[in-house]
């Protein structure tokens, strides 16, 4: 294998497509909110507390995947992962009580959202020294692209098939693109015969195993670890809490359910201005 062909490349390109189906069908959550309200009845808060619920999972059960991706592997954490993810949006698609909803969203998705980065990400780093940062970066705008597109094409299938209907698609796309991503998954270079890489010919050389890095016990104690896990949940805080009532507040100033799931920058600046400009009570009326 010569270093045009390092299978490295191919790491990223799986990982770039599992961020794209995970990363798009978690940002499809607002765009069922009406339907589910008007069909039983449920209050936003109910609602939006199974995903409350799946973003906490999402990130208690990325320890265990980190820990068990170190010891087996990312493809068969992957592939697990898949079904969970695929399996709750199936199940989202036959809902008929409320916690239905906490198991197959918030218990179901969580789990299955919490390989999305801490996997991906992780076997990017073993596999890549030189151009680590950039590999990464073309991974995470899966993340963004599957944002963009995905929750289109969900408005559009709700459109002709209804919230159901949408469901079981995106179920079926999600446990495709991840069992097919994890196909192509391989814990480090070290497994395939390779080193990692690092800009020169020599990266097709067998060499034996071996890793450099901090223990957890060691990184705990670190400064830097602790920076970084404040703003990761910081910006998640933020993120998660808008990119699930977004949609749902666009709709109540008259956006299209498309126009309104495509992205922040998606809602007509007359529709933000009246937002702004409308008294609290309105505004509380119209929600």
């Amino acid at each position: 294998m010569t270093r045009s062909y390092y299978y490295g490349y191919r790491i990223v390109a799986a990982c770039f497509i599992i961020q794209i189906a995970g990363g798009g069908a978690f940002a499809t959550y607002g765009l069922f909110f009406s339907d589910l309200q008007s069909e039983f009845g449920w209050s936003r808060a109910a609602i939006s507390g199974a995903s409350s619920l799946a973003t906490l999972l999402m990130g208690a059960a990325s320890i265990l995947c980190g820990r068990l991706n170190d010891r087996i592997g990312p493809r068969i954490v992957m592939v697990v992962s898949g079904l969970a993810l695929g399996g709750g949006y199936l199940l989202m698609s036959r809902l008929g009580a409320v916690w239905h909803l906490y198991v197959a969203y918030g218990l179901l998705v969580g789990i299955g959202m919490s390989t999305q980065d801490v996997v991906t990400l992780s076997t990017i780093a073993r596999w890549f020294i030189a151009r680590r940062g950039m590999m990464s970066g073309i991974v995470k705008v899966g993340t963004g692209v599957g944002q963009l597109l995905v929750p289109l094409a969900a408005a559009t299938l709700i459109a002709i098939y209804g919230w159901r209907g949408a469901y079981v698609a995106i179920g079926l796309f999600v446990l495709l693109m991840l069992l097919v991503g994890a196909r192509f998954l391989r814990r480090d270079p070290q497994s395939a015969g390779l080193r990692p890489f690092t800009g020169r010919e020599s990266d097709a050389v067998p060499v034996p195993g071996g890793e450099v890095g901090l223990t957890l016990a060691a990184g705990v104690r670190t400064r830097q670890f602790w920076l970084v896990c404040l703003s990761e949940f910081t910006m998640s805080f933020c993120i998660m809490t808008t990119l699930v009532h977004l949609v749902n507040h666009a709709r109540d100033l008259g956006v299209a359910p498309a126009a309104a799931g495509a992205r922040p920058g998606s809602v007509p600046p007359k529709c933000r201005l009246a937002s702004a400009r409308m008294p609290y009570a309105r505004r509380a009326a119209a929600g």
